[in-house]
């Protein structure tokens, strides 16, 4: 990768990568989690994938 000299998007690109990371691990946790399906609306959507 090269360095980009923009420190604005260069640090805009990272937040935005880090924050769908955290999103991503969220979402491994509730999926395999049965006890992080919080919310009602939590335990309706993904009880479907437990069947």
């Amino acid at each position: 990768d090269k360095a980009d000299p923009d420190l604005d998007d260069y640090v805009t690109k990272q937040a935005l990568a880090g924050l769908f990371n955290m999103v991503e691990n969220k979402e491994l946790d509730i999926r395999t989690n049965i006890s992080s399906r919080t919310t009602d609306l939590l335990k309706k959507v993904f009880a479907k994938q437990d069947k």
